[in-house]
């Protein structure tokens, strides 16, 4: 399996990964003859899709947690945010008993690395990202060492945490191009409209809800709505916000192209100790993926190959499948081990390009 671009389909390929369009199944597993598809997909706002070829045969991208429970959370997430917009009513409890089963799914792979992106329609963004967010939270905090208890408020507070995006203008929040600086300032409003409207949920924790409020400040005090800074913000704040920002730069958005996780990691630790704090980010940094199974890279030598697996422990330095020589003649597939070739390193990846305005937009 390998996640590609849908201008990169060709006819040997099925699709490896459903997807989902307002939680309805339009494309299963095993579809093929994808390029009578590709139009449809683009207009929904996917323009990337997991695919099984005969090159990536074989090769697994682990998920922490199940496509199922994914489309189950963003269902759930979905029907409560429309809940609460008619009703005023947030069903806690339906949203708690998913969540404890996403934490069970995470707690039984403690040893997968981040590495798969959730595919979803560009409207559906608010549900994809929250729910990957909330993933990403737990992963997190779990390795800092909390239990089952902080973990479900952890949780609760994280997949909500962009509830107040509700209440903004979609033409705006789903603008194609940069947002003018008065656009950008009434999007901002998102986290006090959000924290104002959960705090007549007496079912929350003010532990959940305050991430809600809080998960754009930075711990230099530059972040926004109150510049908080250092212990004036709860571990969560700190979590959800390396979290957030990580999510936002992996996903394809109507206005920019994804970036690689190594360079959402390269821009975490950049901004260790303003945005971030030091420590979490390092944490993190042990539960992703650099090189992802099935992302295309290109070595130090001018061979050009698909990451197969990973050597655990050893991320710059995985298991490559490789596809060009050097020379650019193609030959027979085989497998080269980065761990035994300790000469050769990975030059690039398939995402190496200039990607502008990297601050404004994000999260």
């Amino acid at each position: 399996m390998r996640l590609i671009s849908t201008t990169q389909i060709q006819s040997d390929m099925v699709l490896a990964r459903p997807i989902y369009s307002e939680g309805c199944l339009i494309l299963a597993n095993g579809t093929n003859n994808l390029e009578r598809y590709i139009r449809n997909l683009n207009r929904l706002g996917i323009f990337e899709i997991y695919v099984e070829d005969d090159i990536s045969e074989g090769i697994t991208i682990p998920d922490v947690i199940t496509s199922k429970t994914r489309n189950i959370c963003k269902e759930t997430l979905r029907t409560a945010f429309k809940d609460f917009t008619q009703k005023g009513i947030l069903q806690v409890d339906t949203m708690q008993d998913v969540i404890d089963h996403v934490i069970n799914e995470i707690l039984e792979n403690q040893d997968v690395l981040i590495s798969l992106n959730d595919i979803g329609a560009a409207d559906e963004y608010t549900y994809t990202h929250s729910v990957s967010t909330t993933v990403y939270a737990l992963m997190l905090g779990q390795r800092v060492g909390y239990k089952e208890d902080m973990l479900k408020r952890l949780a609760m507070g994280t997949i909500l945490h962009d509830i107040g995006k509700i209440y903004i203008d979609r033409d705006i929040m789903f603008k194609e191009g940069k947002l003018t600086d008065k656009e950008y300032e009434y999007v901002k409003k998102h986290t006090i409209l959000g924290y104002n409207a959960l705090k007549g949920c007496k079912s929350l924790s003010e532990l959940s809800r305050i991430i809600s409020l809080t998960h754009h400040e930075h711990v230099d005090g530059t972040g926004y709505p109150r510049g908080l800074q250092g212990d004036e913000l709860h571990t969560f704040s700190k979590i959800v916000a390396v979290a957030d920002v990580y999510d936002a730069l992996t996903s394809t958005r109507c206005y920019r192209a994804k970036w690689s996780n190594r360079q959402a990691m390269d821009m975490l630790m950049q901004s260790c100790g303003t945005k971030f704090e030091t420590e979490l980010v390092c944490q993190f940094l042990h539960l992703i993926a650099v090189f992802p199974n099935g992302t295309q890279v290109r070595l130090s030598d001018g061979r050009i190959g698909i990451v197969k697996e990973q050597n655990p422990g050893m991320p710059l330095r995985p298991m490559v499948r490789i596809l060009q020589e050097a020379d650019g003649t193609s030959k027979d597939i085989y497998d080269v081990n980065l761990m035994t070739e300790l000469n050769i390193v990975i030059a690039g990846d398939e995402f190496d390009y200039i990607t502008e305005d990297k601050s404004k937009q994000v999260g």
